[in-house]
């Protein structure tokens, strides 16, 4: 290796520059009206091979406007935006309900059918002390599905020193973001602790990198109080609970906005060690509540034919038991039972003006429940030194309802939930579906020598299809218009295998990972063409299981130059396709990554980061004959951002940057599409321009 002085600031020096031309000239031929996507860099700790753990305290980008933009560092998670907040990660080229989102252990399903308010909206940003990110499946404790991965959103709600603490942290953007101000208290002594957070945030519209204005503003308020007590040593019982408000969120890519989304959150946890024979149990239970609105016409001039509103909530209970134990000496045993019940409501009334918006149009979600009840086991067992074998295996008993898919028709023209079933699919929701679900886990890890440490791991999981796919009436006269859930789908089963390397030698780090999954009845969005399961050729938006395959590659390298420099890269490639049609899967994320310089002098660092993608040509994006979900086909793009953070001492932190230096115009491959009776195309937002950002924070 080269030594540190003077060639290698050098170097260093070139790579600086490097970075800032491409960026210049990577996109430098887009005209204004083009279309592109982002991801920003925040530090990542390193954890083993296919995790991630974020350690938000670390966080070098611009305050984020949603727990999904806190992932935006992450190697194989895209982002797709719809407005100002609500991005829905996808994670190795899946994303909805195929990712588990768990908020400090508890699931919270939003309230939008058109997914404004996915899981991670509800992530107060300031409350978190760190982020998990499990990449495909490593685990069966966290319940059924997560093909995709797991995130895990978790808390420190315990002091580390007795006493009164406390912090408070402000910050605003030049673009969008006006006030994002959080302050914290916390108490620690006998017999327990509490802890107390508040947040209180407003955004404007943005201005994408052509000038021109996003609507993407809201406003949101957070509040959420801990407490806890101490037993024994280190047994600890916890309660906490949180409210959520956003109000007056405006959605570019969809037909409506929503004033109002609230949510309630209660968690009671028990954490207890050396108890009947266990070395550790956990028992959890929840309650998350959702109420969501959106029209078409409170933040914006009604242009549409009718006056539009949809009222709908989603309601979440849960409980997890988990023991640990070791036998043999060498077996380290997991076990567990949980539960969960999600309930789901959404009717969408019309009218004539604004003031009588009360004749129902679409049952929505007509009354939706599904209740997962699981069973797992795992073990590790140390075969040696530096080896190791994972199994698990688990068993789901799944049932769903829809208590009001044979409501009486909205009207002669707009069926029933029953009726568009019976139209598309030939059937009726006529009683409660049960399913029996198995999955399984195999993981193999290995530490070869002192610089190679390796992987294998095969896996079955089985992910039940939620309340949209299976129930979702959304009538209209005209067919294409339409979108309606199926009730005969079938769980889609994976069988995944992946693979990975991990290179280590002085100062250089290198790590690669492959994986494949074969999918079995995959749940995929599509128009109605007249297809061998779906009765009508009419473009309406229906759910059909078919034969699937999705795989890729990540790799990632770290070289600790010396000085306090440090350079890093990082790149992502997956491919999905529907194999029983030879049709590429829409809403696949192209080739990207990242490339990074940081320098560290103790009291302040400094960086840059060039996120980049390459064209995605592989889409469906014509609805009369494919699925038409994609908004066209995506160029390449690059983007340089630039930050740096100062420790004050005693008088708190500072962080500053500018994200998208040179204001390119651009926006996520990954778009949504709408919900919305007049206009159900695929939509692409911009992304924002240029952004000058600062962030202080003030502990004691």
């Amino acid at each position: 290796m080269q030594p540190n002085p003077p060639s290698s600031r050098t170097l260093i020096a070139s790579s600086l520059a490097a970075m800032l031309s491409a960026s210049a000239a990577f996109g430098a031929d887009r005209t204004p009206g083009e279309d592109l996507p982002n991801i920003i860099v925040i530090g990542v700790r390193e954890a083993p091979l296919g995790q991630d753990v974020l350690d938000l305290d670390q966080e070098n980008g611009a305050p984020a406007a949603d727990g999904a933009e806190l992932l935006r560092s992450v190697n194989g998670l895209s982002l797709g935006r719809f407005g100002g907040r609500g991005l829905e990660p996808t994670l190795r080229g899946q994303s909805q309900s195929r990712i588990n989102v768990l908020l400090d252990g508890a699931y919270l399903h939003g309230g939008c059918p058109n997914r404004m308010d996915p899981p991670t909206s509800f992530a107060s940003v300031n409350t978190f002390e760190r982020i998990v990110v499990l990449k495909g499946v490593q685990t069966l404790r966290y319940g059924g599905g997560g093909s995709g991965g797991t995130l895990l959103f978790e808390r420190e709600n315990e002091p580390g020193k007795d006493g009164l603490s406390g912090g408070l942290r402000a910050g605003t953007t030049s673009n969008g973001l006006e006030r994002d101000i959080a302050a914290e208290l916390a108490w620690s002594g006998e017999p327990g602790y509490l802890r107390l957070n508040i947040e209180d945030r407003s955004a404007d519209n943005y201005e994408d990198g052509g000038g021109d204005e996003v609507r993407s503003a809201y406003a949101e308020d957070s509040v959420y109080l801990a407490g806890g007590l101490r037993f024994r040593d280190r047994d600890r019982l916890e309660l906490a609970l949180e409210r959520t408000e956003t109000t007056d969120a405006l959605f570019p890519g969809a037909g409506m906005d929503a004033p109002e989304d609230e949510s309630d959150q209660v968690r009671l946890r028990y954490r207890g060690y050396d108890l009947a024979g266990l070395d550790a149990l956990s028992v959890e239970l929840y309650r998350t509540h959702v109420e969501h609105l959106m029209d078409n016409y409170s933040n914006r001039p009604l242009t549409m034919p009718m006056a539009l509103r949809v009222p709908s909530r989603s309601d979440t209970t849960g409980a997890r038991i988990v023991g640990e134990f070791t036998t043999g000496g060498d077996l380290e045993w997991t076990v567990g039972v949980d539960y969960q019940r999600n309930e789901r409501s959404a009717t969408r009334f019309m009218g004539l003006t604004m003031d009588n918006v009360e004749m129902v149009q679409s049952y929505l979600w007509p009354d939706a429940s599904l209740e997962q009840a699981g069973a797992f086991a795992e073990v590790r067992w140390a075969l040696s030194a530096g080896r190791s074998l994972k199994a698990g295996l688990r068993y789901d008993r799944v049932s769903a309802d829809a208590d009001a898919a044979d409501a009486d028709p909205p009207s002669p023209m707009l069926p029933a939930p029953n009726g568009l079933y019976q139209q598309y699919y030939g059937v009726t929701h006529d009683g409660e579906i049960s399913e029996d679900n198995w999955g399984g886990l195999l993981r193999f890890e290995q530490r070869f020598s002192e610089r190679w440490t390796g992987f294998a791991g095969l896996s079955q999981t089985v992910r039940t299809a939620d309340a949209s796919e299976r129930f979702l009436a959304a009538a209209n006269p005209v067919p294409m218009m339409r979108w309606i859930g199926n009730p005969g789908l079938d769980p889609e089963t994976h069988r995944q295998a992946d693979a990975g390397l991990v290179f280590q030698a002085g100062d250089h780090r290198l790590d690669g990972v492959v994986y494949y999954d074969d999918v079995s009845d995959y749940i995929l969005r599509d128009r109605a063409h007249g297809q061998g399961d779906v009765l009508r050729d009419d473009n309406a938006t229906v759910y059909r299981n078919v034969d699937a395959t999705l795989y890729g590659v990540e790799g990632s390298w770290t070289w600790r130059v010396g000085g306090g420099w440090e350079a890093s890269a990082s790149l992502a490639w997956v491919r999905a396709e529907n194999t029983s049609e030879d049709r590429n899967i829409a809403q696949t994320p192209p080739l990207n990554g990242s490339v990074n310089l940081d320098y560290d002098a103790s009291r302040w660092r400094a960086g840059a980061s060039l996120r980049w993608a390459a064209e995605q040509d592989r889409v469906e994006a014509n609805p009369m004959v494919d699925s038409g979900l994609d908004a066209g086909e995506t160029p390449n793009w690059a983007v340089l951002d630039l930050y740096a953070s100062l420790s004050l001492g005693s008088l708190g932190d500072l962080r500053a940057g500018v994200d998208n230096l040179f204001d390119r115009r651009y926006a996520e491959h990954l778009n949504r599409s709408n919900l919305d009776p007049f206009n159900p195309e695929a939509i692409r937002v911009n992304e924002p321009g240029r952004v000058l950002w600062a962030r202080y924070e003030y502990r004691f």
